[in-house]
């Protein structure tokens, strides 16, 4: 029963989208089984029935959010034939789509292993996906490595930026004009 009353059935599915949710908004360390509970209307014990504990809770939590926000995306991107509107689209994505304040949240704790690891194979992902975009479109290995390092690295900043100073770019057509001036950038001298 919900803290209402009413029949409450939660899945795992749910427990972990609100995690993200609870992460989101408070951090990783404020991550509890009561605050998630809350979230969903619904008592902490149910969470037992699909975790061990706190721990478990966050893991799954931390897979979903990988399984969507970076393999299913990278796939998503990948399966764009057109290598110029592949980096577009991944671009707006990545700086106008998203409202990327779980990843800042994450590398706010990197301290905790299971948020470390996730952040490890992410940003293998990611730089991979990128690094082929531009051997795609005519880099060498050594210089796409470096491009997609610096699209990456502009990414996070730029994430870190959206939540700690949301005035900056604040309009989607600043956004925009600075996703064009990026792009120009990541393809200057190449073919």
């Amino acid at each position: 029963m919900s803290p209402g009353g009413r029949p409450a059935t939660t899945t795992a599915e749910d427990w972990a989208q609100a995690a993200l949710d609870e992460i989101e908004g408070a951090g990783v360390r404020a991550l509890t089984v009561e605050a998630v509970a809350r979230r969903l209307g619904v008592s902490k014990g149910g969470a037992y029935h699909h975790f061990r504990d706190r721990r478990g809770l966050l893991r799954a939590a931390l897979a979903r959010w990988e399984r969507r926000q970076v393999t299913e995306l990278n796939a998503h991107f990948t399966a764009i034939p057109d290598v110029r509107l592949r980096l577009r689209s991944s671009l707006e994505e990545a700086f106008i789509t998203l409202a990327p304040t779980v990843i800042v949240q994450l590398m706010a704790a990197t301290d905790d292993p299971d948020v470390a690891e996730v952040l490890e194979r992410s940003t293998a992902a990611r730089i991979d996906m990128w690094r082929r975009t531009f051997v795609a479109l005519g880099a060498t290995r050594a210089d796409a490595e470096y491009r997609a390092i610096l699209l990456y690295g502009h990414y996070l900043g730029f994430a870190q930026l959206r939540r700690h100073a949301p005035g900056v770019l604040r309009t989607p057509r600043q956004t925009r004009a600075h996703v064009t001036r990026v792009e120009a950038s990541l393809l200057a001298g190449l073919p």
